[in-house]
């Protein structure tokens, strides 16, 4: 089975609650998503406090303001829309099921979007083949999501892979928005280090609408070092 694209969830919960929201969501969320037809994969993300002190995000974005702390993406093989409605109605069902416990008043989602495959590029000492890229190992990623000069940034793909620290990179385009494209840069390292420096040493193109360009941790399920971080920091309290 080939992946074909990606759901992607932009996610806040208040700060009192992250570890047991977190829990939710490895406990009770993941499982029943990934049994869906067209899901491969599940991998969620942080933002911490040194992550969100370098995004770049357009003004009124959802990822602004210290908002959209968390990201889950799900690898779809198959058509992503089937996988998409197939989520959206699983929800309905959880909830009658009464397995959506969680309060609705202390999570909120900022941004849910499907995506499929445009491009993907390894680097060369991964000796990825496209096919591998949404599988590789990493500890975080760059989500960049953009509009405008497409065929520049696929030349950005092949500059990126060649820079420390960069294993592969991943673009997709939005199937319900249109023109936007999405690359996961997928990343080993200090990410608060490694988000400027790809800026820096592959810049965006002058012309492009870049909407989003920010770090994001690697989740190690059950496992939350970072959540007195967050709950210390400067993020907002709660999702309203």
């Amino acid at each position: 089975m080939e992946p074909t694209g990606i759901i992607f969830a932009a996610l806040d919960c208040d700060a009192d609650a992250v570890e047991a929201w977190n829990r939710w969501y490895d406990l009770e969320h993941t499982p029943p998503n990934v049994l869906l037809d067209g899901v491969m994969l599940s991998r969620r993300y942080v933002s911490t406090p040194a992550l969100h002190d370098v995004r770049i995000a357009a003004p009124g974005s959802p990822f602004v303001d210290g908002r959209a702390t968390f990201l889950t993406t799900y690898v779809l093989t198959g058509d992503p829309m089937t996988a998409f409605k197939g989520m959206t109605g699983l929800r309905e069902e959880l909830v009658a099921a009464g397995r959506m416990a969680f309060p609705d008043d202390k999570k909120a989602v900022r941004e849910g979007d499907v995506f499929a495959t445009v491009s993907a590029v390894g680097a060369e000492s991964t000796r990825c083949v496209p096919g591998d890229v949404p599988f590789i190992g990493h500890n975080g990623i760059v989500v960049v999501q953009r509009r405008g000069t497409d065929d520049w940034y696929a030349e950005r793909a092949q500059q990126l892979v060649t820079l420390e620290g960069v294993h592969a990179v991943w673009t997709l385009e939005s199937l319900t928005r249109a023109s936007l494209r999405l690359d996961l840069v997928f990343l080993e390292g200090d990410l608060a280090t490694l988000a400027p420096g790809l800026r820096e040493n592959a810049p965006h193109h002058p012309d492009a609408e870049v909407l989003l360009d920010t770090p994001y941790l690697l989740i190690d399920p059950l496992r939350y070092p970072w959540a007195a971080e967050i709950r210390d920091s400067h993020l907002p309290r709660t999702v309203h």
